[in-house]
């Protein structure tokens, strides 16, 4: 009980501790669409952002530092993540229908996985947890034939097969357990989140379990103490979790937003952190992030305000140096930290300006 309390506290005690823009100027369109921690120790750690004009860029976790940038992909980045067993390799993957392997030490693309030439991009992937299996989700070239979850063998750089009949429209979520390198989950726009045992020989055999979320799906992840809990958010707001041993419908809200007292009501929902609990984060399209408990009654633990002027897309919450990690359209990222500042005036909060990108792209 201690410990679940010291947690929360680092919640209710999070401050603006560093801002780094990725332009000089402010351009809207270099919207920051994901962030990823490597799997390190400490503050020793780098953190990567992608952004809407197809960049990877590098920062030091400590003082968000832009350390260098990864440049290879030629359509929007739909994802990126840190491997598992090896900390300087990183993975992206974006709508130029390839999936990359980075060594951050040198900057350079290592491998490369290319889907099949009838497929129109890779919408989301994920790595599993001994990072020798990667799974790419496609988007909808013209019908649900065109719906293809891929598989790589990393070590072989070879096309493992495709499940093909589970999900009827773009694929949003690929995202494998933390520690079972077998079980995958994925999401998609056709409002169902399936569960996954891949060792099995067939999709048929495969499919563990289908929650229907009755509307497009945004955001996944695995939750829980045991993380055996899959939660769900929908483009239109809504929040469930499953179980995903038993197959319980564990929480279903569709008024998550309008529960929140007036002087904080928030317009979406992000994305959902577990710390001791699952917490849901909600935005305000003027910046701000509202950290509220998923379970009733309802309760907001924090208001972050100062650090963003513009929807958040996309946050990481780092357990190991209890700070949080946001990324919006305002170009910037943010990290909040619990340690206590010697000033929590967003104006005084040294701001690390970037080199300025000329080149202006749109995102999704």
């Amino acid at each position: 009980m201690a410990a679940a309390e010291g947690l929360l506290s680092s919640l209710e005690r999070l401050n603006l501790a560093e801002k780094s823009a990725i332009a000089l100027e402010k351009v809207e369109e270099n919207y920051i669409l994901d962030v990823a921690v490597q799997n390190k120790p400490g503050v020793h750690k780098l953190i990567a952002a992608t952004s809407s004009n197809h960049e990877i860029r590098l920062y030091q976790c400590a003082n968000l530092s832009m350390t260098s940038k990864l440049k290879g992909h030629s359509d929007v980045i739909t994802g990126i993540q840190f491997a598992n067993t090896e900390e300087n390799i990183l993975f992206s993957s974006a709508l130029d229908q390839c999936i990359k392997c980075w060594d951050e030490r040198s900057g350079k693309c290592v491998q490369s996985f290319k889907a099949p030439g009838e497929i129109k991009g890779l919408s989301s992937f994920g790595i599993n947890s001994n990072d020798r299996v990667i799974a790419g989700g496609t988007e909808c070239l013209t019908t649900a034939e065109d719906i293809h979850i891929i598989f790589w063998d990393r070590r072989k750089s070879e096309i493992m097969g495709s499940y093909t009949e589970s999900h009827q429209d773009d694929i949003t979520q690929v995202k494998f357990h933390p520690s079972q390198p077998d079980t995958l989950a994925t999401g998609s726009t056709d409002g169902l989140v399936c569960v996954f045992d891949i060792s099995q020989t067939s999709e048929d055999d495969a499919i563990s379990w289908t929650f229907n979320a009755e509307s497009s799906v945004a955001k996944i992840g695995w939750t829980g103490e045991r993380q055996t809990e899959v939660y769900c958010i929908t483009h239109d707001d809504s929040f469930f979790v499953w179980d995903s041993v038993e197959g319980d419908d564990i929480c279903n809200k569709t008024d998550v937003k309008d529960k929140l007292q007036e002087s904080d009501s928030a317009e979406y929902l992000v994305d959902c952190l577990y710390i001791d609990a699952l917490y849901l984060a909600m935005g305000t399209h003027s910046g701000d992030l509202i950290l509220t408990t998923a379970s009733d009654p309802q309760k907001i633990v924090k208001t972050l305000k100062g650090g963003h002027t513009a929807t958040v897309r996309c946050l990481h919450w780092d357990n190991s140096t209890h700070t949080l990690l946001t990324g919006a359209e305002d170009s910037l990222l943010c990290k909040w930290s619990d340690c206590v500042q010697k000033t929590t005036d967003s104006k005084k909060v040294k701001l690390k300006m970037k080199k300025k990108d000329v080149k202006k792209t749109k995102p999704y």
